[in-house]
């Protein structure tokens, strides 16, 4: 008799438990399309993301036009690069175009750095291919940009705090 209670009592948490995780999993879904992929810009922050690639790729055409070391364009690339990497993490998003969009533009954005990563010299022909990567990834980006906005009525903003380009500098 105490084995089949403790039987009982043993399936019905694990049933509370399902229900629980079940209704967890739906809440994350709640509301409609709009909604959803407005809650997702903000919680990560793809419009600060963006912006933050933009300064990037700022950071390299300024390295490129000061005719700075490989060495200090290498290190905007890289720093370009891993900001690509680590903003494809938060996809996918709530809407499948918006996912592919972004999913394009982080990736062109990574190729443009692996170019310039690759440059031999700033003034190498890595370096044109790397620029027409970031253009065409910038549109994608606006595409993305104007997709939430259609969706969820809210216009994302891409400024980030001001970073001084620090590329050809040194710390000693």
């Amino acid at each position: 008799m105490i084995a089949k209670t403790w039987l009982l009592l043993g399936g019905l948490l694990v049933v509370a438990v399902g229900v629980v995780a079940f209704v967890s999993l739906g809440h994350g879904a709640a509301g409609t399309l709009g909604q959803q992929v407005q809650r997702w810009a903000a919680s990560t922050n793809l419009g600060q993301d963006i912006g933050t690639l933009e300064g990037d790729g700022t950071s390299v055409r300024r390295a490129v036009a000061a005719h700075r070391s490989i060495t200090a364009l290498r290190t905007a690339c890289a720093a370009m690069a891993n900001d690509a990497q680590t903003y494809n993490d938060n996809l996918p998003a709530p809407d499948a175009t918006l996912t592919r969009l972004l999913a394009r533009g982080y990736g062109l954005e990574y190729d443009a750095a692996q170019s310039c990563i690759r440059a031999s010299s700033p003034g190498s022909a890595s370096i044109a291919v790397a620029a027409a990567d970031r253009a065409r990834a910038d549109g994608l980006f606006r595409r993305a940009l104007q997709r939430v906005r259609a969706l969820s009525g809210h216009t994302v903003p891409t400024t980030t705090t001001t970073v001084p380009d620090l590329t050809g500098t040194s710390l000693f």
